[in-house]
């Protein structure tokens, strides 16, 4: 039901030419670490928030849950949530020039998802940092993500601080020490 949601999400967005990036566990999933979650979330353009807004509710969609950054939507019974992350455009324009995938369903890229889930674990509001936090570890294992590479260097330091960095760093070692 939930790759169903994606691909009618995802083909109306096109047909109305609306920009987007899967992110949260399905955008995880698709870098390479299958885990379980039941909500879909997308980083979409603040430029287009009020498009997104119509189109999840053609969808049968209500916002129950808003701020300057997100929307929170439930539908009928049995579909999953879905939470747009809403972005400035330039910011997004970022994203997007390194997203991975295909033409209809894109994600951000590894080292785009770490920021973005360094960004979710440091959240005061956040429930559960520990699964931001081992989506990370296998983000960085997976795609050899080294922390002393300058540009992912600065990324984690912008959104997640120096705590974040050595906590990264640690991950780092392991994987070099086992030869991964």
């Amino acid at each position: 039901m939930i790759k169903e949601l994606i691909d009618r999400i995802a083909g109306e967005a096109g047909n109305r030419r609306l920009n987007f990036l899967l992110i949260g566990g399905h955008a995880v999933s698709k870098l390479g670490h299958s885990r379980m979650t039941l909500d879909v979330d997308f980083l979409v353009r603040s430029g287009q928030r009020r498009e997104w807004e119509s189109m999840m509710g053609s969808f049968g969609y209500t916002c129950y849950s808003e701020g300057n950054a997100f929307a929170q939507f439930s539908g009928k019974i049995g579909w999953p949530r879905v939470d747009l992350m809403i972005l400035d455009d330039s910011t997004f324009g970022k994203l997007s020039a390194e997203a991975l995938g295909s033409d209809a369903v894109k994600t951000p890229s590894a080292r785009h998802m770490v920021a973005l889930k360094l960004h979710a674990a440091c959240s005061p509001d956040r429930s559960k940092p520990e699964q931001d936090w081992e989506d990370i570890r296998q983000l960085v294992m997976l795609h050899h993500l080294d922390p002393s590479d300058r540009a992912f260097r600065d990324i984690i330091l912008r959104y997640g601080g120096k705590e974040s960095l050595a906590r990264i760093q640690v991950i780092w070692q392991r994987l070099i020490k086992v030869g991964g």
